[in-house]
């Protein structure tokens, strides 16, 4: 290999953390994974221990630097799962065993006492965004309300990519997808907003200062360098959230071109140059110019990994599809609400999943069936408030490997769908990152379109695209019925 013809990229999602060798062209040398453990300890509330993020990217770093020992790394960039939110104290150790990852909705409470503030429709329009439980300062604010001794022994909050970051580089940093996330940053402007930290109950001098998602924040040290096997000094870009990887990766970066990102959650986004207004919408800092509007079905995945471990009988996904195939447009009548994990600005947060309609003559087929049209319902509802109506639709992340659910999803959106030759964006998107840091390229942007490799397009079948037409109506009907009864649902 040659000299410093690589980059190293890291993704840690919520079941993986990813390490690979990128080369300039975007092709991935080689590659390692570690798994990370996952604990939902009660409804709404998804936990992961801190250490076991850096652990796990450390291990798969080690393992791909092994195999290729004369591969010289150009710089490193990381892209994880956002918003789990980690106190540490002044030494940079966490002070708490386990976090609320991204999908936890434990802080509800302390969203709505933003929402329910008289100058609430003024601090989204600053924040670019609802107040929601998803956001990390709400997170924060839930710890100094349940953990007071935590919440003042903590001298920076971090999260998942910037805590990795904090491990190789010793350096505090986050970059603005993150800090868009977290209802603390002026949309505007940028810059920490002092009526939000005011509002949230949070002080500034316990947030990062906020870097280009390309620039570069510091060098591996010696310590790192003996965990991962990196050189030391080895330079290290801030990087970005791994939704924001991904839609890079995807070539979402200009008007008019929309994508799904298909993994643990599912998100139908849209490039945009300023955040939506509409309070149904959600918005990010892209990982490069403009923002990211999007909706997101938390469980999207989940509900697939959940019918493989509970209804799968041990087979893989794979051996499944083919009987779900045959099951005929609409899983003879058969409807999946996916909302494992409850819903974000579409629906009550307190929501659960559920199959409606549900007959003897149903089996294991329809019913994953019903759960690949579920989800797809469930972004065709994030499609119609995120984006004017695109040409076509891209797909990256596991699912768009799934040539089923790509039909599916066709005939949903009644759109064209483009999966990405290479599912792994989050990999390519850090890449990315990390090549502009290394100085190979200038805008993220335009190495992505030149990078982005497109499959063969699947196209919409007009007789299921009819039944589904007639299927979405009922779908939004149920899901608006149930809606309104989940916030008195008996827990679990």
């Amino acid at each position: 290999m040659a000299a410093a013809e690589h980059v190293l990229a890291v993704d840690i999602g919520t079941q993986t953390a990813r390490a690979a060798l990128v080369d300039r062209a975007g092709r991935v040398a080689d590659s390692a994974s570690s798994p990370i453990d996952l604990f939902t300890p009660a409804p709404g509330w998804s936990e992961q221990a801190p250490e076991d993020w850096w652990s796990a990217a450390a291990r798969s770093a080690s393992a791909v630097l092994r195999r290729n020992p004369g591969a010289a790394v150009a710089a490193v960039g990381v892209g994880a799962q956002m918003h789990g939110v980690v106190p540490l104290d002044a030494a940079g150790r966490s002070l708490a065993a386990r976090v609320a990852i991204w999908n936890d909705k434990r802080a509800a409470p302390q969203a709505a006492v933003a929402a329910a503030r008289p100058d609430a429709f003024d601090l989204a329009a600053v924040a670019g965004n609802v107040p929601l439980p998803a956001w990390a300062g709400f997170k924060i604010a839930w710890l100094r309300d349940h953990a007071p001794d935590v919440h003042r022994r903590a001298a920076t909050y971090l999260v998942v990519k910037d805590l990795v970051n904090l491990r190789l580089t010793g350096v505090r940093a986050t970059d603005p997808s993150e800090a868009s996330g977290t209802w603390l940053l002026d949309a505007r402007s940028g810059r920490w907003s002092d009526e939000l930290l005011a509002a949230v109950g949070v002080a500034r001098e316990v947030l990062p200062d906020v870097a280009g998602p390309g620039a570069v924040i510091g060098g591996v040290t010696a310590e790192a360098a003996a965990a991962t096997g990196l050189t030391a000094g080895t330079p290290v870009v801030c990087g970005a959230g791994d939704m924001l990887c991904q839609l890079l990766a995807a070539g979402s970066t200009r008007p008019g071109r929309a994508a799904e990102v298909s993994g643990t959650a599912s998100v139908m986004a849209a490039w945009a140059d300023r955040p939506a207004a509409d309070r149904r919408v959600m918005n990010l800092r892209a990982a490069g110019a403009g923002w990211v509007r999007f909706g997101i079905a938390d469980a999207g995945g989940v509900s697939l990994r959940w019918f493989g471990d509970q209804l799968g009988g041990g087979a893989p996904l794979d051996a499944l599809l083919p009987a779900a195939a045959a099951v005929p447009a609409g899983s003879g009548g058969l409807l999946f609400l996916p909302s494992l994990l409850g819903e974000r600005t579409l629906g009550s947060s307190a929501a659960r999943g559920a199959f409606v309609g549900l007959t003897p003559a149903h089996g294991s087929p329809e019913l994953l069936r019903a759960i690949l049209e579920g989800v797809a319902f469930e972004l065709r509802r994030a499609l119609e408030v995120v984006a004017v109506r695109p040409e076509s639709l891209r797909v990256t992340g596991g699912g768009a490997a799934n040539a089923l659910w790509n039909q599916v999803r066709a005939d949903v959106y009644g759109l064209p769908v483009r999966p990405l030759a290479a599912v792994e964006g989050g990999i390519r998107g850090a890449a990315i990152l990390a090549g502009v840091g290394a100085g190979w390229w200038d805008d993220p942007a335009a190495a992505a379109e030149r990078l982005a490799c497109v499959a063969e397009e699947v196209r919409p079948d007009p007789e299921r695209r009819r039944r589904y037409e007639a299927l979405y109506a009922e779908f939004r009907a149920v899901h608006d019925l149930l809606d309104a009864r989940w916030a008195g649902w008996p827990p679990g």
